[in-house]
């Protein structure tokens, strides 16, 4: 009988441990979705799946809960950089044959999200940054 009461109570010590981990795990899963989202801001320069297996770079302009105003770059990475030289990045032109970006495009936050945004840098956004934003607000 001491047994059956012996095994009784260390299932229900791994149980309540379970649980505790379970929380835990939990815990620190929102809690890093937190931080991330709260490390993304305007001037953020963030690193993005693009879709295609391959990695882009963006700034965001302006964002919301709603929204996401940002710069795409046409510069793509086969593996996600953990670092950018700013000075690298490059909207370009249609004419250019390696691609090009888009200086202004607005998205809506959830979908920016999907992204997976790592912020990787920061650079003030500027007056010139603003100016398609602002051509779209005044829409």
């Amino acid at each position: 009988m001491n047994a059956n009461l012996l095994l009784l109570n260390c299932k229900k010590v791994l149980l309540t441990i379970t649980k505790s981990l379970v929380l835990i795990f939990i815990s620190i899963s929102l809690l890093s979705c937190l931080v991330t989202a709260e490390k993304i801001k305007a001037g953020s320069i963030c690193t993005v799946e693009n879709g295609d297996g391959k990695f882009g770079v963006v700034k965001v302009l302006v964002i919301s809960d709603k929204e996401a105003h940002i710069a795409v770059f046409k510069n793509e990475y086969e593996k996600r950089p953990t670092k950018i030289d700013l000075k690298t990045l490059s909207i370009g032109t249609i004419n250019d044959k390696d691609g090009f970006g888009i200086g202004h495009i607005p998205v809506e936050r959830k979908e920016f999200d999907n992204w997976k945004p790592i912020s990787v840098g920061y650079e003030k956004v500027s007056k010139e940054d603003l100016e398609g934003y602002e051509m779209w607000k005044d829409q």
